[in-house]
Parts: C-alpha cells; sequence; structure tokens
C-alpha cells in the first residue's frame, strides 16, 4: 500500500482502532466562545478561509499550494482534509471546525451530535473533536404516505483531530442517503461553495 493510500485510508477510515478512554460531549468554555466570535470578525478568519479555499480548489486541479488538501470523493460520500500547518494558530485551526459547523447551520440543517474521543493509540493519544449534523426533518414528512425528505447534501460530519494535544488535521464529509424515502442531494459543489462563502 502506498504512503498515499495509507495517509487516505487514516483520513476517512470509518472506525477508530483503540479504546476511547474518554467519550464526552464537546462544550467550549465561555472564553473559547469569545475567542471564536472575535475570531469570525477578524481579518485572520477572512485571509484563513480564503487560502483554504484556495488550497481546495488548487487540488482540484493537481496544483500544489502550501496547505495540503486531500479529496475524497465516492459516489455516496464526498470530503476534504486539511492537514494542520504551522502557520496557523492551533486555536484558529479549531475555530474553523467551529466556522464550518456555523455555515452548515446556516444551510438549514440540525446540530445532532458533539463529542470528543480521546483514544490511547499505541504510540500517541488521538483526540477527535466531532460535529455531526442532519438535514432537517419535520412532522409534516412523517405524516406523508410516502415520505421525500429532501436530504440538502446529506448527513455533514466535521472532524478536528489532534495528536498528542497538537492538531493534525481537520475534515469535513458530506455523505448522502440513498434510500427512496429521500430526494436526490443537491450538488457537493454547490455545498464546497457555501461552506466556503464568505
Amino acid at each position: 500500500m502506498s504512503y498515499f493510500d495509507k495517509l487516505v485510508n487514516k483520513l476517512f477510515s470509518k472506525k477508530p482502532r483503540g479504546v476511547a478512554a474518554v467519550h464526552e460531549v464537546l462544550k467550549r468554555s465561555t472564553v473559547d466562545q469569545e475567542a471564536y466570535e472575535a475570531w469570525k470578525g477578524s481579518g485572520a478568519q477572512d485571509a484563513l478561509l480564503q487560502e483554504i479555499a484556495k488550497a481546495y480548489y488548487y487540488k482540484k486541479t493537481n496544483i500544489s499550494s502550501d496547505l495540503d488538501v486531500h479529496l475524497f470523493n465516492t459516489d455516496y460520500a464526498n470530503g476534504f482534509a486539511i492537514t494542520y500547518h504551522p502557520k496557523i494558530s492551533p486555536k484558529h485551526f479549531q475555530h474553523l471546525s467551529e466556522y464550518f459547523r456555523d455555515k452548515v447551520l446556516e444551510m438549514g440543517y440540525r446540530l445532532v451530535n458533539a463529542d470528543r474521543r480521546i483514544i490511547d493509540r499505541d504510540h500517541y493519544v488521538e483526540t477527535i473533536e466531532k460535529y455531526y449534523l442532519k438535514p432537517p426533518m419535520s412532522a409534516a414528512d412523517l405524516s406523508k404516505e410516502v415520505i421525500q425528505v429532501n436530504q440538502l447534501f446529506g448527513n455533514i460530519a466535521i472532524d478536528h483531530v489532534l495528536i498528542d494535544g497538537r492538531p493534525s488535521y481537520l475534515k469535513v464529509m458530506a455523505s448522502i442517503y440513498s434510500d427512496r424515502q429521500f430526494q436526490e442531494a443537491q450538488s457537493y459543489d454547490d455545498f464546497i461553495s457555501g461552506l466556503f462563502d464568505q
């Protein structure tokens, strides 16, 4: 297996290999929330988002950039991961996951889970802070004889991963429903445009 294959498998694996020493609700402190709000209004936020969007689109056309972006594309799931770069503050990298969460909420999603898992691996400790969002479902949808729920872009998972307490990567995945109860998913490209829209 090539280095790239190993990296893709690590970034997009479904099950962590290890035992979660801690599994808790992800709740930011008041200080963290205030820092996030200040970051959102700063020029640092705009510059970072522009740089990540540029790196994403460069990666799609096989052009290299300072930021390392990995793409994942199948019939039922699409996503990307950004490898942490030292020129980004660790706090700003954390804020980026919260910014993406808020952008997905603006698209009409509901947050169904926010948790933190700390997993003791063989030679390191991995922390995964995850936001999991689903499209809205109403009582009217459930009362129909044939349910046809608008799945928007599918389910969205946002993972902020740290190794030994240091940022490692940030992953955003959109997984679509393929059963008849759901309308066809909207374009993943539209999702990305909405995510990077400032």
